[in-house]
């Protein structure tokens, strides 16, 4: 009797891998989703759409962008969480998405590390500090220095909890305390630093590359670990401090459980779409530098890295959303 049990578990096992076989070799069959958690007309908003059409090209079905904006991107996060894993709902995750929320609420509708399974990095859109073209300083080295002769000289604007966390690392390392000013969204607070409400902010890249290259503004450091291809001459605050990276980045994962030979081939025509000039072209554009992962095995070993260092600043830091 017990034989008989044990041959029918062993059919079943196979016949189960042999019907997901069969749909990983016909996958897609049918249109994709990818959630969005964010409102339309943003940066992620318009990447997600781009890389979309061309992946639908690619691939040989519709890759339709459904936008759930709201709770620092839990919503977003949670319906694809609870998606069936076959490839046919995927999330556009941000780095606050997947290596900050963990640390920043106590309780989370959704585990990032237990829920998705990593796809591809897909673009860095790195924030920066800006400030107000009349300031008089033109660098992370000469700001740290003012404000350390005279503290309370200079305030900083943050928008986003990332913004934060941000401002709280540079302060950690460069033996500040740069009192935080907190605005409801990003473009009030460039409305103020243009206006010369408050001297400086963290903002993102493509928000403030055109404003820069109009002199309308300053750009003092990237928080990214390296310079960016679209404006090279712009400097890191990691020239200054070495090992200061909190760099933004989007990428794509999917429910945990999605066949792994589906994942690979979602993976392929990321790393396809992202390689093509257009799409290069038109990312750098608009202020996004493309940035594919070698394999899904890479981009999940990158989310453990970044995961253990957001976790240490934010805790160092103090900063708690809920």
């Amino acid at each position: 009797m017990k034989t008989h049990f044990a041959r029918l578990a062993c059919a079943a096992a196979l016949l189960a891998l042999s019907v997901s076989s069969a749909t990983a070799q016909n996958y897609p069959a049918r249109q994709i989703t990818l959630v969005v958690p964010f409102a339309p007309g943003g940066p992620a908003d318009f990447l997600g759409r781009l890389i979309g059409l061309k992946m639908g090209e690619d691939l040989g079905q519709q890759v339709v962008i459904d936008n759930r904006p709201g709770a620092n991107t839990i919503i977003g996060a949670q319906a694809v969480a609870k998606a069936a894993p076959d490839g046919y709902t995927l999330l556009m995750a941000i780095d606050g998405t997947l290596v900050m929320n963990p640390f920043l609420y106590s309780k989370l509708a959704y585990d990032p590390f237990k829920d998705f399974v990593p796809v591809s990095l897909v673009a860095l859109v790195p924030s920066a500090v800006v400030g107000n073209i009349n300031i008089p300083v033109s660098s992370i080295k000469d700001l740290v220095e003012q404000e350390k002769a005279k503290p309370g000289t200079f305030q900083i604007g943050i928008s986003t909890p990332t913004s934060q966390v941000n401002v709280g690392l540079l302060n950690m390392m460069a033996g500040t305390n740069f009192t935080m000013v907190p605005y409801r969204g990003g473009t009030t607070q460039v409305t103020g630093i243009l206006a010369g409400d408050i001297p400086l902010g963290m903002e993102s890249i493509n928000v403030s590359l055109p404003l820069w290259r109009d002199n309308k503004l300053k750009i003092l450091g990237l928080v990214s670990a390296q310079r960016l291809s679209l404006a090279p001459e712009i400097p890191t605050i990691a020239e200054t401090f070495p090992g200061y990276d909190l760099g933004i980045w989007q990428s794509i994962v999917a429910p945990a459980g999605t066949p792994r030979e589906v994942v690979n081939k979602l993976h392929g025509s990321i790393k396809k779409v992202l390689a093509m000039p257009e799409v290069r072209e038109k990312l750098l554009a608009a202020g996004i530098e493309p940035a594919s992962s070698n394999s899904p095995e890479e981009f999940a070993a990158f989310i453990r890295s970044q995961a253990e260092t957001r976790a240490k600043v934010i805790q160092a830091v103090g900063i708690k959303l809920d």
